[in-house]
């Protein structure tokens, strides 16, 4: 089971290996990212970055999904990074057993003009084809919320977009 889709630009660094797999009480991660699942460097890296406790699983995307609903994954508490809520949406629309997914840092790092793009928050920052993805999400029925770290609030996204 998922217990959170986490839509992080940075992946996995230090708050969330450390921070929230520990709040989740997760036992792997899967990094679902096309690039990451064929970059040996940043491979690397990212296994730097998990706790040694906790199982890594770096997939293209399509490969994270059958990963994911593998019936051996059902019981364990899989944490899953993308670092798009288009990556997000595709998981959502492709795997079953989702308890919420969490879009905290997007937009930042992919190379599109920070003009040509609609800022929710400093750390929300969405291209003409994530605000499309979003509104789909958000009309999924999905759990949808914005939490940067366990100490805040979470926010149902819905409230964020209204406000």
């Amino acid at each position: 089971m998922i217990v959170e889709i986490r839509v992080d630009d940075r992946l996995i660094h230090g708050q969330v290996a450390l921070v929230w797999t520990k709040k989740l009480n997760a036992k792997a991660i899967v990094v679902a990212n096309d690039h990451a699942s064929k970059d040996h460097i940043q491979q690397m890296t990212l296994k730097m970055a998990t706790p040694e406790n906790v199982k890594l699983a770096i997939k293209s995307m399509q490969d994270a999904v059958q990963l994911i609903n593998n019936p051996k994954a059902k019981d364990m508490r899989i944490f899953v990074l993308v670092n798009s809520i288009c990556d997000a949406l595709f998981l959502s629309e492709n795997i079953d057993d989702i308890e919420r997914i969490n879009i905290a840092n997007v937009g930042r790092f992919d190379g599109v003009d920070e003009a040509e793009k609609s800022k929710l928050s400093s750390t929300i920052l969405l291209s003409k084809s994530e605000q499309v993805a979003l509104e789909q999400l958000l009309a999924s029925n999905r759990k949808v919320v914005h939490q940067i770290v366990p100490d805040n609030a979470e926010k149902l996204f819905h409230d964020l977009m209204s406000n």
